[in-house]
């Protein structure tokens, strides 16, 4: 006798919710804000408000509640949200080829990376991908402080930042640590005299800020030892360093792997406060599963752990 599973009855209301509902839950849920996931998503305010109330009517909650002039998730909102993550996970990796073949991919990859990950990791990943995934274009945005707001917003598929990402719904992996060094023009007298903290904290700075509101390692581990530096010029262009350090007595803090990228003979000095910037790999849940991004980290992690693996010692 064959037993047959009984078949489960499900809410009339749920059979109304599509992957376009639960798509609108989720910019609702980390946007914190029904006007920035209409905006996300390309569609009317109207159309959002209207997805919410069907899913509260399904889903018997209120899902959101609103606290002076902003929106928070009830706890039942919480475990939907991560349930409908996983499902849109699971459906992204259905819908893929069952011999998944990165030649026959033709999709758009969204990194929000620094400089310090374009200039030593991604011309590599860039350089295979061609050769092996030809059809995969790639869209660069610059990411620090704000890389975490890129992937839940879905402006970003990928992300390389310094910054530690603790949003829900985000996974991670640290790469690699670069030490700082001192870059100079070898006139500079710094370049052969001993530098030491009270020298390298009177000299004159060349500082690169990135365009961001955010203090490099080095600043802090100055700052804890009782010194500081004003900048002379700052910039948020680390090419500028080529175009300004020239034949002067400026200094400029950076970490190895960028400064030994130049081909101008700077004179290069080890940092006199030990610090090193971190590049940290982070994907949305959405793409956890995805065969084409598994694919993708994995070739990151190999690229990271070859640069490890390097001497890039002074």
């Amino acid at each position: 006798m064959t037993l047959r599973k009984t078949p489960v009855v499900m809410n009339k209301l749920l059979k109304g919710i599509d992957f376009a509902a639960l798509e609108t839950l989720e910019r609702v849920f980390y946007h914190k804000s029904f006007t920035a996931a209409a905006e996300d998503l390309n569609i009317k305010q109207s159309s959002v408000s209207y997805t919410i109330n069907r899913l509260r009517r399904a889903f018997s909650d209120p899902l959101f509640v609103r606290q002076g002039n902003r929106i928070f998730a009830t706890d039942r909102c919480d475990d939907i949200v991560k349930t409908a993550e996983s499902i849109i996970n699971k459906m992204h990796y259905a819908a893929m080829p069952a011999n998944f073949d990165p030649a026959s991919v033709e999709t758009t990859i969204t990194i929000s990376a620094t400089y310090l990950s374009r200039t030593v990791l991604l011309p590599g990943l860039i350089r295979e991908l061609r050769k092996e995934a030809p059809g995969i274009r790639f869209d660069l945005i610059t990411g620090f402080t704000d890389a975490g707001h890129h992937l839940v917003s879905g402006k970003a598929d990928i992300a390389l930042s310094p910054v530690a990402i603790n949003e829900s719904g985000i996974y991670g992996k640290f790469l690699f640590e670069d030490p700082y060094i001192c870059l100079m023009d070898p006139s500079n007298d710094l370049a052969y005299d001993d530098l030491t903290l009270d020298r390298f904290a009177s000299a004159s700075h060349l500082i690169i800020h990135y365009g961001q509101k955010w203090q490099p390692p080095f600043r802090k581990a100055l700052q804890e030892k009782g010194y500081d530096i004003d900048a002379t010029i700052s910039t948020a262009n680390p090419e500028d360093v080529a175009l300004l350090v020239p034949k002067t007595d400026l200094v400029v803090t950076m970490p190895s792997r960028i400064a030994q990228q130049f081909t101008i003979p700077f004179a290069l000095r080890r940092c006199p406060v030990p610090a090193a910037a971190k590049l940290n790999f982070y994907w949305p849940a959405r793409l956890n599963s995805s065969p084409l991004h598994v694919w993708i980290r994995d070739k990151i992690f190999k690229l990271a752990k070859g640069l490890v693996e390097q001497d890039w010692s002074i």
